[in-house]
């Protein structure tokens, strides 16, 4: 029968047979109180473990990449959002000036770094649509970086973003997909495992160092399923000299690392890492501040509907900016996906 609600009359017999019960008969039930932590416990998540992989030898490694399994690089276009394979929008009334102005005019005794390579040709933009939403910001301990999507639960970004402590665990990291003065459209998510080849521990870094300087990031959340992913694959050193790359990254300077900008028509002026082809430092001039650390460089290849990475964005100095690029990539991401599908 279902149950109806007291007449004011009802109400006032109720209450009066309640006054009735014996005291002994009363019983009152309280949610069990929070109770502060102790001085000393830790209450913010545990650091997260992860694992190294052991690159395979020089002579080996070509064999290795005729055994990549293709489809596992391939990206992911989900049926629900829009294909935008031109340059990423920007909604014009989110329009505002420059957080940081590397144009404007120094007063005597002034510096400022030269990582903007003018004019500086990074656009600020609003776009959700793919594959525009597969990159975002990932937030460290004490800061940020930025990331992309290359599974449907697996993120690329720099080894150097990251709070390596001395057990090799990191400290939990953060990731919002096209991540927008704070907002988070598509959900974020923590992390459960890492896989990387090198732990790079800045501020400075050498040529070995941002040659490996990548982390695949298994996330807790299936963030993929819903804003698709880019595919993978390793730099050629035939590309060089291409203005065919573009970058997406969260600059400090821009925007507060608040909101994500585009540049394309990047070429790589040069690659280092000897005569293996497997293992590159990407050497370019794009337009790249402290923020943009762990954003991907990217391509489009005939016949595919997706972007594929090739490197993140790794080091800069007033000569050149570099990225981690080479063939051990696609290598790092089958693995993770294959124990993380």
């Amino acid at each position: 029968m279902e149950q109806l609600p007291l007449t004011p009359r009802q109400l006032k017999r109720a209450l009066k047979s309640r006054r009735a019960l014996k005291k002994s008969d009363m019983r009152i039930t309280f949610q069990p109180p929070v109770r502060p932590p102790r001085p000393g416990i830790r209450v913010f998540p545990d650091p997260v473990k992860g694992t190294f992989i052991k690159r395979p030898s020089r002579s080996s490694r070509q064999a290795a990449l005729a055994k990549i399994d293709e489809t596992k690089l391939h990206g992911f276009l989900p049926d629900h959002l829009a294909l935008n394979p031109h340059a990423p929008e920007f909604d014009k009334r989110l329009r505002r000036g420059k957080f940081f102005d590397p144009m404007r005019k120094l007063k005597k005794g002034e510096y400022m770094a030269t990582t903007i390579f003018p004019p500086d040709q990074r656009e600020v933009f609003s776009d959700t649509s793919f594959p525009w939403c597969t990159a975002g910001r990932v937030d460290v301990t004490g800061g940020s970086g930025s990331g992309v999507l290359i599974g449907p639960r697996h993120l690329l970004c720099a080894s150097h973003m990251m709070t390596w402590n001395s057990d090799n665990t990191v400290n939990q990291i953060t990731f919002t997909p096209s991540y927008f003065d704070g907002n988070a459209p598509f959900g974020n998510s923590g992390i459960v495992h890492w896989y990387a080849y090198r732990k790079v521990v800045g501020p400075n870094l050498n040529a070995a160092d941002t040659e490996q300087d990548y982390v695949v990031l298994v996330l807790s959340n299936r963030l993929g399923d819903v804003c698709g992913w880019m595919g993978t694959r390793g730099y050629s050193d035939s590309w060089n000299g291409l203005a065919a790359w573009s970058h997406i990254g969260y600059p400090g300077d821009l925007t507060g690392a608040a909101r994500p900008t585009f540049q394309n028509g990047i070429s790589i002026d040069s690659t280092e890492g000897g005569d293996d082809p497997t293992d590159e430092g990407l050497l370019h001039k794009a337009d790249v501040w402290p923020g943009q650390s762990g954003g991907p460089f990217f391509g489009w290849w005939s016949g595919e509907p997706w972007p594929r990475v090739t490197g993140v964005q790794s080091g800069q100095s007033p000569q050149t900016n570099t990225a981690g690029a080479g063939n051990d990539i696609p290598n790092l991401v089958i693995t993770a996906r294959n124990d993380f599908p």
